[in-house]
């Protein structure tokens, strides 16, 4: 016996806790990180690209629709 009072193992043992048949802890799991977790979500993609190219085009048709001069009446 060992000096904790169990039997001691032997690099053969094959019992149901010997380290062959003994599935090793998983690691630690680092945090996702924020633009990992914004790129995997295709419905907030879409939708930011949506309100984005809403933005930026109705944005520049009032900036054109500003910058124009009145017309003259014939």
């Amino acid at each position: 016996m060992s000096e904790e009072g169990s039997p001691a193992r032997t690099p053969d043992d094959t019992g149901p806790t010997a380290s062959s048949s003994a599935r090793p802890p998983d690691p630690p799991r680092d945090p996702i990180p924020l633009g990992q977790r914004l790129f995997d979500n295709h419905f907030l993609l879409l939708f930011l690209c949506m309100v984005v190219m809403f933005g930026f085009f109705t944005g520049w048709g009032m900036l054109e629709i500003m910058s124009l001069e009145p017309a003259p009446l014939p």
